[in-house]
């Protein structure tokens, strides 16, 4: 069994080479989700990361320089015909190698953290199939809809703790 101790958790724009495999998972995942949205299109999502604390902004969980355990993103827009919605907790991936380990929740628990200390109140989520799990973070089910043909649930979260600062309000 592989060890997880030296594990560490990045922003994807400070590990830039993660980018190439980590658009290539992406693209296999969720391609079906998003009109004309392919391997190329995602690495260029995640070349519009830049470092401070505006979205979008991806996290990788990784080991060292070569090992790729996982990401998570925070994102605006994230679900085409639903502008109204945001932010977005997005592309939630752990490799099938690594799951079955709490690290997609060590994941969530990095883009909450992030939106709480942002002063986001809201954050919204998309899922074909994990409410079960996203319901554990207090995602609670907020819409179905199509998404390029495939039925999935939107999911919103209050923490009630948090305070808007201007601009973005949902």
């Amino acid at each position: 069994m592989d060890t997880l101790e030296d594990s560490q958790i990045s922003r994807l724009c400070e590990v830039p080479s993660f980018a190439p495999a980590l658009a290539a998972a992406h693209a296999r995942e969720w391609g079906h989700l998003y009109a004309s949205w392919d391997e190329a299109a995602a690495l260029a999502d995640f070349r519009q990361e830049k470092p401070g604390g505006d979205p979008p902004i991806t996290w990788v969980l990784h080991r060292g320089s070569d090992t790729l355990l996982g990401s998570v993103s925070v994102v605006w827009d994230d679900l085409p015909g639903h502008p109204d919605l945001n932010p977005w907790l997005a592309s939630l991936l752990v490799f099938p190698k690594f799951r079955d380990r709490g690290l997609g929740k060590l994941l969530v628990r990095q883009a909450l953290d992030f939106l709480a200390a942002h002063h986001r109140p809201h954050a919204y989520l998309f899922t074909e199939d994990q409410v079960p799990f996203f319901s554990n973070f207090g995602f609670a089910v907020h819409a179905k809809t199509p998404a390029q043909g495939n039925e999935v649930t939107i999911m919103k979260r209050t923490d009630s703790q948090a305070s808007l600062p201007l601009g973005h309000e949902n």
